[in-house]
């Protein structure tokens, strides 16, 4: 079973996502901060980080940087998800990242966020 990790501050969404994708045949795991996402995702080594853009502490594009500069996890995509308004000038500074591999909006389709993880990891 694949592992999604969920960096997320949202309490709403995490739960949803968490018992969606689960349904969808992946294990969700939770991580409330950047700090706990990124020793969660070292320790996890999820096939799959959700990372939410504006989050207390380390903001996203922090996180996928730090993600990106450890070997264990250099190599695992993230798909972004944001509430707030992503602009051209916004998706570049994160698609200049290597481990970023798109961006879903809030509120989330959760339909799309399985299609995306689907294509990124398989099932």
């Amino acid at each position: 079973m694949q592992t999604i990790l969920i960096i997320d501050d949202d309490r709403d969404f995490t739960a949803l996502a968490v018992a969606y994708l689960a349904k969808a045949g992946y294990a969700a795991e939770v991580a409330g901060d950047g700090k706990e996402g990124l020793s969660r995702a070292r320790a996890l080594k999820p096939a799959l980080v959700l990372l939410d853009v504006m989050m207390p502490g380390m903001n996203g594009i922090e996180v996928l940087r730090e993600l990106q500069s450890y070997e264990e996890t250099a190599g695992i995509p993230v798909l972004l998800v944001s509430g707030r308004y992503f602009d051209g000038g916004m998706y570049s500074v994160f698609a200049q990242e290597p481990n970023f591999k798109g961006f879903l909006s809030k509120p989330v389709s959760l339909e799309d966020l399985r299609k995306k993880a689907e294509a990124l990891i398989g099932k």
